[in-house]
């Protein structure tokens, strides 16, 4: 598998040869089209974990009509645009309505789990940054309030506040051809923020956090009812699959979420 205008569907034992290879499924299979085609990247086994795929891109908001039926974004310009306003319950219920595409009635799309996402946003870099030389994020690597970079150095150039979300796909992908995974819209992940539950975890900053809120490691916590116009999703269809149980036991009310270091 390559990164080609060809690629293979996706089916529940496809799994990657190379990091970044790609494989895809159409939201809409009956009626494909190119903008509800999602597109995976290969994410390789690392000691005893194992590989996995997570989308090329968050989800967009011509994807997430296809599956809801309507729209809850914030920032409407179009359907490349990735969704916004999204809590955590929502993203559950876009993936419960994915096991409609595939044909097994099982295999749905995932939210990552907190650490395969922070795996696939370092890429194999050591550094705070998935991208470039992974010290520093200035506003022309990623979305986010360029008016505070990250890092030291002559890279580390103030430069845009967008102050909204871009089309996905807008900035250089990381080493596994994953889009965004620094800034543009925080990502809810699958796991609880710590063991009193303090809120559902959010990676990878926003259009709205200065550039050290983009850190790979930064951690938010978020009540799972909550949806803000800096929250979006990004999913796999998987490896990252939970016993639908425990899902169904976790989905009680959290005590009050705790937000990470990242500003406000």
């Amino acid at each position: 598998m390559s990164r080609t205008p060809d690629l293979p569907p996706y089916h529940p034992h496809l799994t990657g040869e190379d990091p970044g290879d790609e494989c895809y499924i159409d939201l809409t299979p009956e009626s494909p089209r190119p903008e509800t085609r999602m597109v995976f990247c290969w994410c390789p086994p690392e000691q005893a974990e194992p590989g996995f795929w997570l989308g090329k891109h968050l989800v967009t908001q011509a994807q997430w009509q296809a599956l809801m039926g309507k729209n809850p974004s914030h920032f409407t310009e179009s359907g490349q645009h990735p969704v916004d306003s999204v809590s955590y319950d929502m993203a559950h219920e876009f993936a419960l309505r994915s096991r409609s595409i595939f044909r097994d009635g099982k295999t749905q799309l995932w939210l990552p789990r907190e650490a395969q996402w922070e795996r696939a946003c370092r890429a194999g870099h050591t550094g705070d940054f998935g991208i470039g030389a992974g010290h520093i994020l200035n506003s022309q690597m990623a979305n986010f309030d360029g008016n505070h970079p990250a890092g030291e150095g002559s890279s580390a150039f103030k430069w845009l506040y967008r102050e909204k979300t871009l089309p996905v796909g807008s900035f250089p992908p990381n080493a596994w051809g994953l889009h965004d995974m620094h800034g543009q819209l925080w990502e809810w992940c699958a796991d609880w923020l710590d063991e009193q539950r303090g809120g559902r975890v959010l990676r990878g900053g926003s259009w709205f956090n200065y550039g050290r809120g983009a850190a790979a490691g930064i951690r938010l916590g978020i009540e799972p009812q909550f949806g803000n116009a800096d929250y979006g999703l990004r999913v796999s269809p998987s490896s990252i699959q939970q016993e639908e149980r425990s899902e169904i036991a976790s989905r009680r009310l959290p005590r009050r979420g705790k937000r990470s270091e990242a500003n406000e």
